[in-house]
């Protein structure tokens, strides 16, 4: 006695449903990784930005403590107001400088974050309806097994499929 159709047809659904639940573990783990990557390059990104605010922090530094080697070169009294103004004019701008490659910071990290958040939207998305996918197929799977398994009218007889009257 060999496999009825019926049976390979079931078979062959369970098979494709068994690949259709490696598809969504796959894409759970891709998921996992490409989360795991953006991560790591948002703690870089953040690192970049706190390197180059100390940057320009030793900038102004170095941009004050020359206007003050100038001065006692120059002659300038300490509290003289264009020495006073240079100075403030150097930390604002320092100050702003600063505000900026923060802002900068956060924006590529929101960037990564927004990146993550999609990625999770269409993971879930996927798993869904890869589970859905399974589902149906193992309904319509089913559905054939029972259909090939009845048994079919014949000519005279008045039975519907299925047995039913």
């Amino acid at each position: 006695m060999g496999v009825s159709a019926a049976t390979m047809m079931m078979a062959s659904t369970v098979v494709s449903a068994a690949g259709q639940y490696q598809q969504i573990q796959y894409q759970k783990a891709a998921n996992a990784r490409e989360k795991t990557r953006y991560e790591r390059e948002s703690k870089m990104a953040q690192i970049e930005a706190i390197e180059q605010e100390n940057l320009r922090r030793d900038m102004l530094n170095t941009t004050l403590a020359n206007n003050i080697a100038f001065q006692a070169g120059a002659g300038y009294y300490d509290d003289s107001r264009s020495f006073l103004n240079i100075n403030k004019q150097a930390r604002i701008k320092g100050a702003k400088d600063i505000k900026n490659i923060k802002l900068m910071g956060l924006s590529v990290e929101q960037k990564y974050r927004d990146q993550m958040f999609e990625n999770d939207i269409a993971m879930k998305s996927n798993v869904f309806g890869g589970y859905t996918s399974i589902i149906a197929g193992l309904t319509t799977g089913y559905a054939d097994y029972k259909w090939n398994k009845t048994p079919k009218i014949k000519s005279g007889d008045v039975r519907i499929h299925g047995g039913r009257e």
